[in-house]
């Protein structure tokens, strides 16, 4: 049987259109419409905007709502314009009142809208955003149990941790807030959209902006030159392709042809100089924006720590360009095994709790992430009201300053104690093993930002851009964070309720691995309990 449509009957009068009907309730936009604390946001472009000079701004929930769908399915300003302009979930999203066909607004304006919020503007968007996580309890901080009330055989410990009760207890009513939650602490670094800078390669580059800025000068004052000034363009760029088109590249293919390329932007570097100073002699204003006037600033720059690292034969040199249009991006380590031992872009200073991730630090310059411990601490403190229980990082922030400020604080660390090791039971080894590997959740984190949402390869190109775009991420991934954990806990609770109604009870003892449910007054195993699941729904 074959069934086909003909193209005739195939027409925009005859489609019908669903808009009759009620959007569903359970569609992940029309649930993170609800969690999205939209009144609170809208404050912190108040700030930036004036309210009674210049024209009418877009309705600030299209702004907001736009920047989260545009994180959410990691795309372009372009298609993120025309993702809202098909999508009518996406289009309630970010408040419309009806589908309309016209675009919500121009992709331009995703740019004055990143350099407005800066990094001030959209940490403040994410800590708005982990508030009103707290106030929907997908924050439940519990503290942790004081040292009377821990266990002295092994097994009753055992036995209480497997019940879920030894890591954490609950606050009583009334109770003045202690040290409460988990705070886990790491750095990453978000790479940018750049090419990978090889020496010879930024020369290359160099060589060419000079070249458009010679002959910018030249076509605007005509009157003052006798001819065009002289370069070897294609000698220079015959040269690059010839050595860039060579496979394998030994160390002295690699030199010769940086010392080439070096000597080809000298003189370029010299005759804009006075091609400038006739500019000024004879009081003929220059022709160039600031954007020109900044990239000569720039490969005169890259010219110095070039032919400094040529001579003296070295591979280092202080604040390195890596990149003429972002001369800002830095070199940094990763510290870590693999292919790429070097990443170049910001470095993002992160602490997580209850898998909520905050951005604390972005630098372009490489930082000791310990030095912002105690800095991290405090606004931890100043965003949830306390102390963390407990604090889990890497070897580095261990240091002797790092340990006594928490021991001041009665704050309890996950690294390794100072001294000789002690002696230890095998339980407590585990139990110190077990609570270590929790780090290993801020890397879940770095791994989701950067493998779905976009943390790995960042394309704005503005310093204060990319730092409004990490902080976006990191409240995009907290939005959907929050709407899993709230639609966990709704399918949770429905779930017991009708396991309850089905005859099913909790039973009290839960320090049995092999049951976990009764039923008619007997333990029922696991296997059992599968079946009574199926069997309940």
């Amino acid at each position: 049987m074959i069934k086909y449509t003909p193209a005739s009957e195939r027409t925009l009068a005859l489609f019908s259109t669903p808009f009759e009907q009620k959007l569903s309730p359970e569609n992940r936009w029309v649930r993170m419409a609800e969690l999205v604390p939209w009144d609170e946001m809208a404050e912190v472009f108040f700030s930036c905007l004036s309210t009674d000079q210049g024209r009418l701004t877009v309705d600030l929930r299209v702004i907001l709502g736009a920047l989260m769908v545009k994180h959410i399915e990691r795309l372009s300003d372009e298609d993120t314009i025309q993702y809202i302009q098909e999508n009518i979930y996406a289009q309630y999203f970010v408040g419309l009142s009806s589908f309309q066909i016209e675009p919500v607004f121009v992709p331009s304006l995703f740019v004055e809208i990143r350099k407005r919020l800066g990094q001030k503007g959209s940490a403040r968007l994410n800590d708005l955003m982990i508030r009103q996580a707290r106030q929907l309890k997908a924050i439940k901080h519990r503290r942790k149990p004081s040292d009377k009330n821990k266990p002295e055989d092994p097994g009753q410990g055992q036995q209480e941790q497997q019940s879920g009760t030894e890591e954490e207890a609950p606050v009583k009513k009334g109770e003045l807030p202690g040290k409460q939650g988990t705070l886990l602490l790491d750095a990453t670094v978000g790479p940018l959209h750049i090419a990978y800078p090889t020496d010879t390669r930024l020369l290359s580059e160099g060589r060419r902006h000079s070249e458009e800025l010679m002959d910018l000068l030249y076509t605007s004052h005509k009157e003052l030159w006798v001819k065009k000034p002289r370069t070897y363009r294609r000698e220079a760029q015959r040269a690059f392709v010839s050595f860039n088109k060579k496979k394998n590249k030994s160390s002295k293919d690699i030199r010769k042809a940086t010392g080439q390329q070096l000597r080809y932007l000298k003189p370029n570097l010299k005759i804009l100089h006075k091609m400038l100073d006739k500019l000024e002699q004879h009081k003929h204003n220059v022709c160039w924006k600031h954007r020109q006037w900044r990239t000569f600033w720039v490969i005169q720059e890259l010219y110095r720590q070039q032919e400094e690292m040529f001579r003296d034969r070295r591979r280092r040199i202080d604040d390195r360009i890596v990149s003429i249009l972002q001369p800002y991006a830095r070199p940094i380590k990763r510290g870590k095994g693999g292919g790429k031992d070097t990443e170049f872009g910001p470095k993002v200073n992160v602490s997580m709790s209850e898998g909520i991730a905050k951005a604390d630090q972005i630098d372009f310059n490489a930082f000791n992430e310990s030095s912002y411990l105690p800095e991290q601490i405090e606004g931890y403190k100043a965003l949830y009201g306390y102390y963390p229980a407990l604090v889990l990082a890497d070897q580095i922030y261990w240091t002797r300053a790092n340990r006594n400020y928490l021991k001041d604080r009665g704050i309890q660390m996950g690294g390794v104690p100072l001294g000789p090791p002690k002696e230890l039971s095998k339980y407590e080894k585990y139990k110190a093993r077990k609570r270590n590997n929790k780090r290993s959740e801020v890397e879940c984190k770095f791994g989701q930002a950067k493998s779905k949402y976009g943390l790995d390869d960042l394309f704005t190109r503005l310093p204060q851009t990319i730092k409004a775009e990490i902080n976006l991420i990191f409240l995009e991934i907290n939005l959907i964070r929050v709407n899993k954990t709230l639609a966990d806990f709704i399918f949770y609770v429905f779930f017991i309720g009708r396991s309850l109604l089905s005859g099913y009870s909790i039973p009290k003892d839960e320090t049995r691995k092999d049951t976990a449910w009764t039923t008619g007054g007997r333990w029922m195993p696991k296997l059992e309990l599968t079946q009574a699941r199926c069997r309940t729904f």
